[in-house]
């Protein structure tokens, strides 16, 4: 009987220490992100990779200095964000705890690599005093990280980190003049009054509003 691939489970150890290492972490998280993944399987994901990884992470800032230790995480949400790819909540009245959080459309097939970046960064956070934000501290750990393990982490990840479908927007803001297209959630100043904008692209003063429905079809709009 084949393998199950959500059964998979991580290498244990210093794993990213190595490239081999790095390699089977990508490989396994690939292997199961394949298909489309039920919520649970993408919490399930997400924390096998935050055991896998994160006592590495933790080890690395603490043999620099930055840290002390990794925080007890004592939730891991999948989110319906678009633009928010992950989070670290670090509550005031404990911050030896943390709740993790991370976007459900991280998870498709050929996106491991992004994910591990996404789910790195947060840990990261985990680790940093809790008003480090991207501050120093965070900067130095990253460019730590992204030299020792191999990692690619970025204060801002690349639109690319995600799976871009116009169905996770209600509003698409077309430029008449160039054809430059945006996406966005929520009826903004640029979707009520696109008149009183110029594209960046091209200058001209030309935006239509098209809404998406449900269904993914277009209506225009202004």
């Amino acid at each position: 009987m084949p393998l199950d691939p959500q059964n998979e489970a991580f290498p244990e150890g210093g794993v990213l220490l190595s490239k081999s290492g790095r390699c089977e972490v990508l490989s396994v998280t690939e292997k199961r992100l394949a298909g489309e993944l039920l919520l649970w399987e993408k919490r399930l994901l997400a924390r096998d990779l935050i055991g896998a990884i994160g006592p590495v992470i933790e080890k690395i800032l603490r043999e620099a200095g930055l840290s002390a230790r990794l925080r007890k995480i004592v939730s891991v949400r999948i989110t319906r964000g678009v633009r928010e790819y992950g989070s670290c909540n670090i509550p005031r009245a404990n911050e030896a705890e943390c709740r993790l959080a991370f976007s459900g459309h991280l998870f498709f097939a050929g996106n491991a690599a992004a994910l591990i970046d996404v789910v790195a960064h947060e840990l990261l956070h985990a680790c940093l005093p809790s008003r480090e934000g991207h501050g120093e501290k965070f900067h130095r750990g990253m460019a730590l990280l992204n030299e020792a393990l191999g990692l690619h982490i970025e204060v801002y990840s690349e639109k690319t980190a995600i799976r871009q479908s116009e169905a996770l927007y209600r509003y698409k803001v077309v430029c008449a003049a160039c054809g430059n297209q945006f996406y966005y959630l929520r009826a903004g100043a640029v979707v009520k009054h696109p008149s009183r904008y110029r594209c960046a692209k091209c200058g001209k003063n030309a935006f239509k509003v098209c809404r998406i429905s449900t269904a993914g079809n277009e209506k225009n709009g202004t």
